[in-house]
């Protein structure tokens, strides 16, 4: 099993952005809380919309953003990991990715890190390890307790299920290999 960062690309690909700048509290509630009771759908707009490029299924931003298509085909994968956030975009359907599923599956024996000063809170991996345990392996997409607010990772099959229907945008990096253990 492999364990990869999820990116999105924006060379090839407009982006998505909110009409109104987030603020940090929004963009920090992005934690693994969850936000669909009290969510407001969101009025988003092209980030470069002078550049002429296609918005991709997976135009992300702050937080995942997926194409109607996408969530057709993940949605039965990542159901009970994520909240799918209505967005307000006039062109096409497209909705918010909340990841809700926060592990603490991390090998901090074999993981490279640094942490604050004064402190043992992490500040940023170096090098990623995990726990090969059930919990990751029955995980298809999430984050972890060291960084609710950065990084959304997602499993093989995950990966998999985007390759095989030719979805467009996502960029994958490959951070660990239950195989050999290795990681970046």
């Amino acid at each position: 099993m492999k364990i990869w960062k999820l990116k999105f690309t924006a060379e090839e690909y407009d982006s998505l952005i909110p009409v109104r700048e987030f603020t940090a509290d929004q963009f920090f509630s992005f934690d693994g809380r969850k936000h669909i009771d009290t969510w407001v759908p969101l009025p988003v707009k092209r980030m470069e919309p002078e550049k002429g490029l296609e918005l991709s299924d997976a135009p992300g931003w702050t937080f995942p953003m997926f194409s109607k298509k996408a969530v057709n085909i993940l949605k039965p994968l990542i159901r009970d990991s994520v909240e799918f956030l209505e967005l307000v975009f006039p062109e096409s359907e497209y909705w918010g990715v909340n990841v809700t599923k926060v592990l603490d599956v991390i090998n901090y024996e074999k993981a490279q890190f640094r942490t604050f000063p004064n402190s043992n809170r992490i500040m940023a991996f170096e090098k990623y390890a995990f726990v090969d345990s059930e919990e990751l392996r029955s995980a298809s997409i999430f984050k972890i307790i060291d960084e609710p607010r950065r990084n959304s990772f997602v499993t093989d099959r995950f990966k998999q299920l985007v390759e095989e229907n030719k979805l467009t945008g996502f960029v994958f990096k490959e951070v660990w290999d239950s195989g050999t253990g290795d990681g970046s």
